[in-house]
């Protein structure tokens, strides 16, 4: 049984901060000072998030650890909880204004490499962010496209492939 997404909570291994004592990254929020909070289980995964008629690709769940550097060279560490052909959602430990540019790294499964792509912040909203990819290779658009594709059939046929 799986059991849906609420939201984020400071870590209380250690205190929201992303680091232990030794100031190695905390392995329980993987260094995002962030873990997720849950309500009851569900049987089903979670479906696509409802997208508007506007929107180009359908958009996905999901909880991958994201990386993102800034205008200023400043690397954040966040989770992605939405993704879709076009761009992704995550929540970061600090904002970032709309409109800059920005360099996201993320582990897809269905991809060797950790993704890298240019993005555009499109919204911001406190700590959640909306982003955008300006560029991406072909082997990086397919493997957000299989990604998608197989949480699609997750939600379809309520089962969550190991």
């Amino acid at each position: 049984m799986n059991r849906h997404r609420i939201g984020y909570t400071p870590c209380q291994d250690c205190g929201g901060t992303g680091t232990k004592p030794d100031e190695m990254p905390c392995t329980t929020c993987e260094g995002t000072g962030l873990v997720v909070v849950f309500d009851e289980p569900t049987v089903a995964h979670t479906p696509p998030v409802e997208s508007s008629k506007r929107r180009q690709f359908p958009r996905h769940h999901t909880d991958l650890l994201i990386k993102v550097r800034n205008q200023q060279g400043e690397n954040l560490v966040g989770r992605c909880v939405v993704i879709a052909e076009g761009g992704l959602g995550a929540i970061l430990r600090h904002p970032i204004p709309k409109g800059s540019e920005v360099m996201l790294q993320v582990s897809i499964p269905t991809h060797a490499t950790v993704l890298e792509a240019e993005a555009i912040v499109r919204n911001q909203h406190g700590l959640r962010h909306g982003f955008r990819f300006v560029s991406l290779a072909d082997a990086e658009r397919l493997a957000i496209r299989q990604f998608c594709n197989r949480l699609m059939v997750q939600s379809d046929d309520g089962r969550v492939d190991s």
